[in-house]
C-alpha cells in the first residue's frame, strides 16, 4: 500500500460529454450546479482523515459509512450537491475524493485522476414518452407524428430534462445514436430534477421527460412509456472515484486505502443480495420496493469486473473501457459544449489491480 505508483495514463480525447442515474429522493439525488449553491461545510480533521465529496446518491452509500478506510487513515463524506463545486474543492485542496459520473469529471475538468469505477446506469435513467395525453405515442417511432401534429398549430413539443445532470447528458447521447430523436424538433425545458420533469408530465406541460429511478418506475405504473433508457446506451452513466494529483503524489496509499476499502465492501456485498437491497434502503430512507427497483437499473462493479473496465484492452478500439467511454462521451459532448477542451483526462488503472488481486 505505501509502493510508489507508475504515472497514470494521459488518455487524449477532443471534445466532452454525458453522466449517471439518480433518483429524486432525498437520500439518492443527483444534481449539476444548482441555483446558489455554496461552499460545502467541511469539519475540522486531521491529517490522516481524507474528505470524499460527494451527493446524496445511493451508488456512494458505502463511502458514507463510519469507518469506511481502515487504521491509520479516516474519513468524512461531504455532501456538494454542485458538480462544479466539488471539482473545485478536489483541485484547491480542500477535498481529496470526489465520486462523480464520468460527463461530470470530463465537463468541470477537475485536477485529479480517475483511480476507481462505482457502477453504471442500465436503465434507471430513461426517456419518458405521455402516452397519457397522446394516446398514439408508444415509441420514439411516433415521435414524428407527434412533432407534425403540433406543428400545424405552430408549436413544439415540450421535452423536460434535468440540465447539468445525467440526465442531460442522457438526452444528448440518446439524441446521437437515434434515428428517430432530433433536439431541434423539441421546445427543450431544462428543470431542477427528475421529480419536475415528471410532474409536468403529469401536468401535461410536457410531451417528453427525461427521469431517473423511482421516477422511472412511477412513470411507468402511471401509464407513461418508457421508450429509451441508459440501458440503450451502455457506458454512458458511469460513476468514478476521482483522487486529487496532490493526494497521489504525496500519500498514494492514502489512495489505495480508499480504494481497496470500496472494492472489499462492494465484493462482499455482491456476494450477499438480500444485504445490498437492505443497505441501499437503509440508506437511502427508501422501502424495499424502491430499493429493489434502483438497484434493477443500475450496475455495481466489484474489483474483478472494475478492473476488467479499466485495464483490459477490448474489442473494437483495443482500449479499455473506461477509455472507450471517455472517447465517446467526450465527442456527445462536444456537440452540446464545443468551449469544453478535454486534452488530457487522467487515469490510474493500477490502484484497482492492486485492489483485485494484482
Amino acid at each position: 500500500m505505501t509502493r510508489r505508483r507508475p504515472a497514470p495514463l494521459v488518455l487524449a480525447v477532443v471534445g466532452a460529454a454525458t453522466v449517471l442515474a439518480a433518483t429524486a429522493t432525498a437520500c439518492s439525488l443527483r444534481e449539476g450546479t444548482a441555483a446558489g449553491c455554496e461552499p460545502a461545510h467541511i469539519p475540522d480533521h486531521d491529517e490522516q482523515t481524507l474528505v470524499v465529496e460527494g451527493d446524496p446518491w445511493s451508488g456512494y452509500a458505502l463511502f458514507r459509512q463510519d469507518g469506511f478506510v481502515d487504521d491509520p487513515y479516516d474519513s468524512i463524506y461531504v455532501e456538494q450537491l454542485c458538480q462544479d463545486l466539488r471539482a473545485a474543492d478536489l483541485s484547491s485542496g480542500r477535498a481529496d475524493i470526489a465520486v462523480t459520473s464520468l460527463d461530470q469529471y470530463l465537463l468541470n475538468k477537475p485536477d485529479g485522476t480517475i483511480v476507481g469505477v462505482i457502477d453504471q446506469s442500465l436503465g434507471a435513467d430513461a426517456l419518458v414518452l405521455n402516452t397519457i395525453r397522446y394516446p398514439y405515442l408508444k415509441s420514439v417511432d411516433n415521435l414524428r407524428q407527434l412533432v407534425s401534429a403540433l406543428g400545424r398549430t405552430g408549436e413544439k413539443p415540450v421535452l423536460a430534462y434535468t440540465g447539468n445532470s445525467p440526465s442531460e447528458m442522457l438526452l444528448n447521447e440518446l439524441a446521437n445514436t437515434s434515428d428517430e430523436l432530433h433536439l431541434s424538433d423539441f421546445e427543450l425545458v431544462s428543470v431542477d430534477q427528475s421529480a419536475t420533469a415528471l410532474q409536468m408530465l403529469d401536468d401535461g406541460d410536457a410531451a417528453l421527460a427525461v427521469v431517473w429511478e423511482p421516477d422511472t418506475s412511477a412513470a411507468r405504473s402511471a401509464g407513461y412509456t418508457v421508450a429509451l433508457s441508459s440501458k440503450d446506451v451502455p457506458d454512458s452513466i458511469v460513476d468514478v472515484v476521482v483522487a486529487s494529483d496532490d493526494l497521489i503524489a504525496e500519500d498514494p496509499a492514502a489512495v489505495q486505502a480508499v480504494v481497496d476499502a470500496f472494492y472489499r465492501d462492494m465484493d462482499d456485498y455482491l456476494a450477499k443480495p438480500a444485504s445490498l437491497e437492505r443497505f441501499i434502503a437503509e440508506d437511502g430512507g427508501l422501502e424495499p420496493s424502491q430499493a429493489e427497483q434502483l438497484l434493477a437499473g443500475i450496475t455495481f462493479y466489484g474489483s474483478d469486473a472494475a478492473n476488467a473496465f479499466m485495464n483490459d484492452a477490448v474489442f473494437p478500439l483495443d482500449q479499455p473501457r473506461i477509455e472507450q467511454s471517455l472517447r465517446s462521451l467526450a465527442a456527445v459532448l462536444a456537440l452540446q459544449h464545443p468551449e469544453v477542451s478535454v486534452d488530457a483526462a487522467k487515469i490510474d488503472g493500477s490502484y484497482v489491480q492492486e485492489a483485485a488481486g494484482g
